[in-house]
């Protein structure tokens, strides 16, 4: 293993292991509760597969960090874009590298320093606390299992065995008919071709019986959400793991409405292009449609060739997130001319600085694949969206936007799987100057509020973070 030394002698500050699944939507919240706890006196580690570090080292070159958080690598691993035909490969290459035994191992190298102070708890993704359980009890410390999005899709994935045994789901999980159904009391109803592991097929099915296994175990469950967004699941929930949302997790500087530089360092698997915000900065007020699809989707060239044209139909000033690999094929490129045509207008970057484009006042909407960091970060900056998700917990999170808090509108594709340009033009003029788009506003806009209320002092969130470290940093029980 490979550690990043600092100097520590000692003492009884408190000292958590954070192991993030090894993915950008995953490290990016890890980091930002790392920062919290630094704030609340916390020494981190932060554990990292060799893979994931030096692509965030790369893609972070410029930027410093603070040695209260010290990085820790772990050997290979694969990234999650390595395997988006299998990701049954990567969550096996995560489950062996950080293993229990690996972290074991750790633990002892770290306590049998004398220069720093003992572990005291472990914060584990829910995807990597398999096999910790035992851990943490040999050591006598305490574990959390963090939960990167929201509150239902873990209620869906933890009562999944239960609707089997009644006879609502198959026993491997998948249903051979496109319905619509709703699965738990307190879910909206839900398309059974978008339950959320249906990206892995059976496998992912089964992992996530066993990920709700684990967390039976765990005292702890914190969420990057807050309680408001999802009360009625989240009380039910809790009536079987301890259920603790404590999002949104952002640094101070966004939830004050400050659009300046942090200097915290929240680590990206991809260098930002600031040269957009200047750009941002020439166009008038909720004028910029936003279009981003994460780190992990892809389109094909029809779906690219469509939405370039879509955009440019709309006559709206746009920012373009177009990764190096968003689109499925070497040889693929945007539609002949239309860089030329739409130079005055658009901005094509390949990464984006997304919390400080979202807080922008430019900003008129969000066309997002609806991952969970994606979807809180445009509600805590009060942004409406446009709903294109992609796999995974994103229909489930693109249901509750449109039909339970009513904060943005869906794109609906065709039959192969295209967004055609009279539906995205409908969509952007219904959410920008409609009426429907007034009624959204006003909407996000509350929940923006109740966010920002979440995490301050006496917010839901802030009463459950408080819980945990109060809990964290007694005296350890023998």
């Amino acid at each position: 293993m490979m550690q990043h030394s600092s100097e520590y002698r000692k003492t009884k500050m408190p000292h958590a292991l954070l192991i993030p699944l090894p993915a950008q939507g995953h490290i990016n919240p890890m980091m930002q509760l790392a920062w919290k706890l630094v704030s609340d006196g916390f020494l981190v580690t932060f554990v990292n597969t060799e893979l994931a570090h030096n692509q965030i080292i790369q893609a972070n070159s410029t930027k410093q960090s603070d040695n209260m958080i010290r990085m820790v690598t772990v050997p290979h691993g694969v990234s999650p874009e390595q395997c988006r035909d299998d990701l049954g490969m990567f969550f096996r290459s995560v489950e062996e590298v950080l293993g229990p035994s690996v972290i074991d191992r750790l633990i002892h190298d770290i306590n049998d320093k004398d220069e720093e102070p003992n572990i005291s708890c472990i914060i584990a993704d829910v995807w990597t606390c398999f096999g910790l359980h035992a851990v943490a009890k040999h050591h006598h410390i305490s574990l959390a299992g963090f939960h990167t999005s929201l509150v239902s899709t873990c209620a869906i994935r933890y009562f999944s065995a239960e609707l089997v045994s009644l006879g609502i789901l198959p026993s491997d999980g998948i249903l051979k008919e496109d319905t619509k159904q709703k699965y738990l009391p307190s879910m909206p109803p839900l398309r059974s071709t978008h339950l959320p592991w249906l990206y892995s097929g059976e496998f992912g099915f089964r992992l996530g019986i066993r990920m709700g296994q684990e967390i039976s175990k765990i005292e702890w469950i914190l969420f990057n959400t807050f309680y408001e967004l999802e009360s009625v699941v989240a009380d039910e929930l809790s009536k079987e793991v301890g259920t603790y949302p404590i999002g949104p997790l952002l640094t101070p500087e966004f939830l004050d409405f400050d659009t300046k530089e942090t200097s915290k360092v929240i680590p990206s698997l991809w260098g930002d292009d600031v040269e957009c915000l200047e750009w941002l900065q020439k166009q008038s007020e909720r004028s910029v449609i936003y279009v981003s699809f994460g780190s992990i989707a892809v389109l094909n060239n029809g779906q690219v060739e469509e939405l370039a044209l879509a955009l440019e139909a709309t006559h709206r000033p746009f920012l373009w997130v177009v990764r190096s690999d968003l689109i499925d094929g070497s040889n693929a490129v945007l539609p002949p001319g239309f860089v030329e045509r739409n130079r005055d207008r658009g901005c094509i970057v390949s990464w984006a600085p997304q919390l400080r484009v979202l807080s922008h006042p430019s900003i008129a909407c969000f066309v997002t694949h609806c991952g969970w960091n994606s979807v809180q970060e445009s509600i805590t900056m009060g942004v409406p969206m446009l709903c294109w998700p992609y796999f995974a917990d994103q229909f489930i999170n693109s249901t509750y936007v449109v039909d339970v808090w009513k904060v943005g509108l869906p794109l609906n594709a065709n039959k192969e799987g295209i967004i055609e340009k009279g539906e995205f033009t409908k969509a952007i003029e219904m959410l920008v100057v409609g009426e429907e788009g007034v009624q959204i506003r006003d909407a996000v806009s509350k929940l923006k509020t109740s966010a920002r209320n979440a995490v301050r002092e006496g917010g839901s969130s802030s009463n459950n973070y408080k819980l945990f470290i109060n809990a964290v940093t007694k005296p350890t029980r023998q």
